[in-house]
């Protein structure tokens, strides 16, 4: 698992400005699980101020019983956990705003119908007499918590708070997940932007057969036997998929048909490697530090071996 750690966020003026590069966005849960996160950077629980959401998913780990759970259970756990903080009373918010703006337009009869996860879908009528039908999106957190399952197979969920699983994955069928800006990777790896959607001949093509069109589409995608790659090779992949998207980003500003870009990705990189052997081990983790100072903690330093730690007796000794 990588992750960069780019942190952006919106100023008072509505510009986007990098608020920090050492942000934490992947998590060691417990011996055999991990975590790594994107959207939101903070939450705040009622009457408190904000905390970066690394605070929660390590209170999370702290209280969690995570004893004959499965990685799906710990996954769905942890989006109830994280959707309990915030997702309920933001949503209540957003619907006064929203109230608020449809009648500033002079809109009537608004009608908030059932919420989907952290959407917030409604109807209206204009004040021109039209019905509207629109959603609000109250901003939320994206996870992939991975590991060694309890039947010995390593296993991946992308979850959606509080959407909850969206997509599995696991070592039987090999392959990657990506979530966060992916635009540059989807590019490269499925050759198409994921954008796509926006040309209106291949959405007319998708409307006319949405099978053939989508299989005529993925005749575009990189070969790749994820299955016979090393561990090694996995990092390396990983790291150049992220500063792939870092570079990118440096030089572009979107793209013609949807100008302007957020530069979110950057910073250093963190690993880890998860392995049925030795579980969730650090292979890189930025540290805090000044000058040639760094902050060592248990939690801070590399998984080491006895054998990386102890050096082999003589015939001296």
């Amino acid at each position: 698992m990588t992750a960069d750690s780019r942190q952006t966020y919106t100023n008072k003026a509505g510009a986007i400005r990098v608020g920090s590069d050492s942000a934490m966005k992947l998590f060691k849960l417990n011996d055999k699980i991990a975590v790594s996160i994107s959207g939101r950077a903070f939450l705040s629980e009622e009457g408190q101020g904000d905390k970066n959401v690394g605070f929660f998913i390590k209170r999370f780990a702290r209280e969690c019983n995570f004893v004959d759970k499965n990685i799906r259970q710990v996954a769905e756990e942890l989006d109830a956990y994280l959707s309990n903080i915030f997702i309920a009373r933001e949503s209540e918010s957003l619907k006064v705003l929203i109230r608020a703006e449809i009648g500033d337009l002079g809109g009537t009869e608004l009608n908030f119908t059932e919420q989907n996860g952290n959407l917030i879908p409604y109807t209206f009528v204009d004040s021109n007499g039209n019905n509207q039908a629109r959603q609000g999106e109250v901003g939320t957190i994206s996870m992939i918590v991975a590991g060694i399952d309890t039947d010995g197979v390593g296993k991946s969920y992308s979850v959606v708070v509080s959407k909850g699983v969206t997509q599995e994955r696991d070592t039987n069928v090999c392959g990657a997940m990506w979530f966060g800006q992916t635009d540059v990777l989807v590019r490269i790896i499925k050759g198409r932007a994921p954008e796509f959607g926006l040309i209106s001949y291949v959405n007319s093509a998708f409307k006319e057969n949405a099978l053939t069109a989508a299989a005529e589409m993925d005749k575009l995608e990189y070969i790749i036997n994820w299955g016979t790659m090393t561990i090694q090779d996995a990092v390396d992949f990983g790291v150049l998929m992220t500063k792939t998207t870092e570079s990118i980003q440096r030089f572009s500003d979107g793209f013609h048909a949807s100008p302007g870009g957020i530069q979110g990705v950057g910073g250093e990189i963190d690993i880890v490697v998860i392995t049925p052997d030795d579980g969730v081990q650090w292979l890189s983790m930025k540290k805090v530090k000044n000058g040639k100072n760094e902050l060592l903690t248990e939690e801070s330093a590399p998984n080491r071996s006895v054998r990386d730690t102890i050096e082999p007796e003589s015939e001296h000794d």
